[in-house]
């Protein structure tokens, strides 16, 4: 920072002795700089203009010597966010140059590189590593190999090739940056700072969190030194390290890096750059996903895209992808045609972009082919741009395979499994030809696919989607434990669905290996594997088997998830479901009172589940001959479920037969009649209740003639 203020105080000494063999318009464009590095870019736009317009009227106009204030205007522009405008000066500026220069000369190198910038930062990656490639050829033939530009240029590269996921060729650029920039630099600089910086990112995108510290931190470390004050580079440390403190589920710590960062754009009164954006977008993340707050998540989304409608209109991948997370939102909210619209208003977009006309864009290429004289340079990103436009992007298949995806979650939700089967298989088709690598998002698709197959109740071919994301995993991702798990818990449970209960067995007891080797480094949930493995064991018909893991799972949920009060209760039921199949009925009625207690205790809407233990109850006290209790429990149980179910549903139908045979062995046979008849209305009405309309329509006719007989 110093010696930007003693280039100002320099030019402020030239400006206020001006003497006319000075050029003044050079002098007011020396202090626009030291203003421009110093971060102070309205101060500083207010010498560019001056020295523009003192060009401009000028007798003839210095039209060559403008283009270089045309170029910085534009960097300022950029800087505070105003990209379309800053995209004007720098074509402008490009213009200029090529009238006036040679064709290897710096300043074309300078307008390719700024354009790259715009393309770049529209995530137009393909055309950006255009604009950069050119200008480091242009470079690299002008200076010698250790010129600072050529090392901004190979920065820019490294950015593109880390988007495309070539990280091997990004850190030699980097590397060849950094060289040439401690050559320069060996105090350090700025440009050194955003080089260590976008280092950090190319290590993070590999989830080389530890690796992307840091340089991260060393970047921040020399930003402060340099800029005392805030400043934008500052901010982008912030959001980058807030990143990495997310992915290290430092979650509270990321929120405070993403809020300074906020806070730094407004007092630069920057709250409409599109780094701003970024933040708010990331800390909208942070609150669904970590926070679970998805009203606070949906106000920060919409404070993203309120600016991008506004203020970047023309950004609709950015667009999309906010529209994209807040379909999210709504999903975890259950509102799911909200969701669905904004997850298909999200993919219009996507599709609008992705296969627009790049017409412009080619014959922007060619208008410098006679000028910059490589031919099979400008023919290959033709060919890139066209098949852009006739396949989509890298990014733009993974943003519409992305937008499938949750589309098929939500119709899965909808239980509308045959959308659902076909968004998933969408996604997955999108993904495996953008991004072949992308194995997160790979299992995810063959997962859900598998579901929707299990739902439709097919499930051999559920199995083999299941089992295709399984390989996967283990071979491309084996640290994804929780993954993992999941998948092999699916297998499980579509075996066990089957029938196939040794097979089931043996994938959940491999689950219950993987969580009790990693039990200290993952967030585990163990006694859904230890119910899964009860159940399989009661289905054996191992029922002590089965009692220990219900009453592992049971006491684990106690312990850990106190509060999770459906699952406790699940898990003492089958424990009391046990019992009562060992025929220890006393111990069975003890666990399924208490189901009853801490339902009734903790307002579980409870008709339904109360319903299943008061049915359970009623059977034992019948095997127990106890029938007046038997009685008691069935009449609660029918009150119950007629506050909640049609009239004409079967579980009421069997109340009511069950009362019915209630009375009829406490010998109150009209009584029994009448719950006979009732619930034979009830099974009329159901045309999957046959079977028991036919019992129950016996049990009228032997209960009439018994009746008839003892002349009742």
């Amino acid at each position: 920072m110093s010696q930007w203020n003693q280039s100002q105080i320099y030019f402020e000494y030239l400006l206020n002795n001006y003497s006319h063999t000075e050029d003044l318009a050079w002098i007011e464009h020396g202090l626009g700089q030291a203003y421009h590095w110093k971060g102070e870019w309205n101060q500083s736009r207010i010498y560019y203009d001056r020295s523009y317009e003192r060009m401009m009227k000028n007798e003839p106009a210095r039209i060559k010597d403008s283009a270089v204030i045309l170029s910085d205007i534009g960097e300022i522009l950029y800087l505070q966010g105003q990209i379309e405008e800053s995209f004007n000066f720098h074509q402008k500026a490009l213009a200029i140059h090529m009238k006036y220069y040679s064709h290897y000369h710096p300043h074309i190198a300078i307008s390719l590189h700024n354009i790259g910038l715009i393309f770049r930062i529209r995530r137009q990656d393909d055309e950006a590593l255009v604009f950069f490639q050119q200008a480091l050829l242009i470079q690299q033939k002008y200076y010698d190999l250790f010129h600072v530009d050529i090392a901004a240029s190979l920065t820019q590269i490294a950015l593109c090739l880390t988007n495309e996921k070539r990280y091997d060729e990004a850190l030699n650029c980097h590397q060849r940056a950094l060289a040439i920039y401690e050559k320069y630099y060996p105090l350090g600089h700025v440009s050194v700072a955003l080089t260590l910086n976008y280092m950090g990112y190319m290590f993070y995108r590999q989830d080389k969190y530890n690796e992307s510290f840091t340089p991260i931190q060393q970047a921040m470390i020399m930003q402060k030194r340099f800029y005392p004050n805030d400043h934008i580079d500052i901010a982008m440390s912030l959001l980058d390290m807030g990143n990495l403190e997310y992915d290290r589920k430092n979650y509270d710590k990321s929120l405070k890096m993403y809020d300074q960062g906020l806070l730094m754009f407004r007092k630069l009164n920057l709250s409409n750059h599109i780094l701003t954006v970024a933040l708010l977008e990331n800390i909208g993340e942070t609150q669904i996903d970590e926070k679970n707050d998805c009203d606070k998540a949906l106000d920060y989304y919409q404070k993203a895209l309120n600016i991008l409608e506004k203020y970047y209109p023309s950004y609709l991948v950015r667009i999309a992808e906010i529209l994209n997370d807040m379909g999210r939102v709504f999903f975890r909210q259950q509102k799911l045609d909200k969701a669905l619209d904004f997850y298909h208003r999200s993919i219009n977009l996507l599709k609008e972009y992705y296969s627009c006309n790049n017409d412009e864009t080619i014959s922007f290429l060619r208008n410098y082919d006679n000028i910059l004289k490589h031919d099979e340079f400008i023919k290959h990103h033709e060919q890139v741009l066209i098949s852009r436009k006739e396949n989509g992007t890298t990014r733009g298949n993974t943003s519409i395979g992305s937008n499938y995806n949750g589309i098929s979650h939500v119709h899965r939700r909808q239980n509308q499994f045959d959308e659902a089967f076909d968004f998933a298989q969408q996604s997955l088709t999108f993904t495996e030809k953008s991004n072949p690598t992308n194995y997160r998002r790979i299992t995810d698709n063959l997962s859900n696919i598998s579901e929707a197959l299990m739902h439709q109740n097919k499930f051999d071919e559920a199995f083999d989607f299941e089992q295709k994301a399984l390989n996967i995993l283990k071979i491309h991702c084996p640290t994804n434990i929780i993954k993992i798990i999941e998948s092999l818990s699916q297998m499980g449970n579509l075996q066990r669905k089957q029938g196939k209960n040794n097979e089931a067995h043996d994938l959940f007891q491999e689950v219950l290996t993987i969580y009790e080797k990693n039990s200290t480094s993952i967030k585990s949930d163990i006694p859904y594997t230890l119910m899964s493995l009860g159940i399989i064991k009661h289905n054996q018909g191992d029922f002590d088997g089965s009692l220990n893991y219900f009453n592992r799972a049971a006491n684990m949920l106690k312990e850990f998830y106190s509060t999770d009060y459906r699952r406790i209760t699940d898990s003492l039921y089958w424990v009391g479901r046990n019992y009562y199949k060992k025929q220890c009925y006393d111990r069975a009625i003890e666990f399924y009172e208490q189901c009853l207690r801490i339902e009734e205790a903790n307002s579980i809407p409870k008709q339904l589940t109360i319903g299943k233990f008061l049915e359970d109850l009623s059977d034992i006290k019948q095997i127990q001959l106890q029938y007046e209790s038997s009685l008691a429990y069935e009449l609660n149980c029918l009150l119950m479920r007629e506050k909640v179910l049609p009239p004409d549903h079967q579980d009421i139908g069997k109340n009511l037969s069950d009362i019915g045979l209630c009375y009829e062995h406490l010998n109150q046979r009209k009584l029994a009649l009448g719950y006979y008849e009732r619930a034979l209305v009830v099974y009329k009405q159901c045309p999957l209740a046959t079977d028991n309309r036919r019992t129950i329509e016996s049990k009228i006719e032997e209960l009439s003639m018994e009746m008839n007989q003892l002349n009742i």
